[in-house]
C-alpha cells in the first residue's frame, strides 16, 4: 500500500482471504459446536476488513487482521503444546 502498488496489493490480500476462507472450510461445526461457530464468525469478520482494507487502502485494517490471525495462532500453538504434554 505504501508504496502504490495497486496490483501487488489486491495480489497479497486476495492470497490472504483465500488462507482465511480455507481455514473457514475446514471447520467441522459438527464437533466444533460453539467453538467452530465462533471461529467461523471471526473468519467471515476478517474476510470482509482484508476487502476493505483493499478497497480503501487502509492499512490499520491489515494491521487489526494480523493481530487477530497471531492470537488465533497463538490459542492454536498453547492447544499443540498442552497436547504434546499430556503425551
Amino acid at each position: 500500500m505504501s508504496r502504490n502498488e495497486i496490483t501487488e496489493k489486491g495480489r497479497q490480500i486476495s492470497w490472504a482471504v483465500s488462507i482465511i476462507a480455507g481455514l473457514r472450510s475446514s471447520l467441522d461445526h459438527q464437533s466444533g459446536g460453539e467453538i467452530a461457530s465462533n471461529l467461523e464468525d471471526l473468519y467471515l469478520y476478517m474476510e470482509q476488513r482484508l476487502l476493505k482494507s483493499n478497497l480503501e487502502n487502509d492499512g490499520a485494517i491489515l494491521d487489526e487482521v494480523t493481530a487477530l490471525m497471531r492470537e488465533i495462532s497463538a490459542g492454536w500453538n498453547g492447544i499443540a503444546n498442552q497436547v504434546s504434554r499430556q503425551s
